[in-house]
């Protein structure tokens, strides 16, 4: 009877030893797996977060190029009046005169006094605006004050004043024509 007790106990033993191996195995297996799926959901999280910071720095990048492309654009378009403005200043003073003949006729008023230029002094003289008097029978006088800035007229009115700077009609000229310089510089 001992010998069949210890035999049943054997097999009970290596039952329940084979059992508990079996259930070991699948509950190893079953980890793995789990382990796997945490593994997969942790580098597809990790992968969206890298795509998610490389886009917003992609993004970022695309702004910041785009902000130095219009600061570009925008200096292109200043230097071009900027140029205008030299060559203004550079006309010959038939020219120039000629130029600033028509924008005072076009804007005086009788009684205006016309303020020059400290620069334009010796080619916007009393005889020019005396001669311009004449030709749009207003009276127009030269101002003893001179002024400050690069070359051009004030007309100083009773009522207003018109700001006939070379830098004005520069900046006039600009608001109206910057969009077809633009298309014209192919920015």
């Amino acid at each position: 009877m001992t010998d069949e007790l210890l035999a049943n106990a054997k097999k009970a033993a290596e039952a329940m030893t084979s059992e508990a191996a079996e259930e070991s195995k699948e509950a190893a297996e079953s980890l793995r797996a789990r382990l796997e799926e945490e593994r997969t959901a942790r580098r597809k999280e990790a992968d969206e977060a890298a795509e998610r910071a490389y886009s917003g720095r992609k993004k970022l990048g695309e702004l910041e190029a785009g902000k130095v492309a219009l600061k570009a654009k925008q200096q292109c378009v200043t230097e071009v009046y900027a140029k205008v403005k030299e060559l203004i200043l550079s006309l010959k003073d038939a020219d120039y005169l000629a130029l600033y003949k028509k924008l005072i006729e076009s804007e005086c008023e009788d009684g205006d006094e016309i303020i020059v230029a400290a620069s334009d002094a010796k080619r916007i003289t009393a005889e020019f605006i005396k001669k311009l008097s004449s030709s749009t029978k207003k009276k127009l006088s030269l101002s003893k004050e001179k002024g400050d800035f690069s070359g051009g007229v004030i007309l100083r009115g009773k009522k207003y004043d018109r700001d006939l700077s070379v830098d004005a009609v520069v900046e006039e000229l600009k608001s109206r024509t910057v969009s077809e310089t633009v298309h014209s510089l192919g920015l």
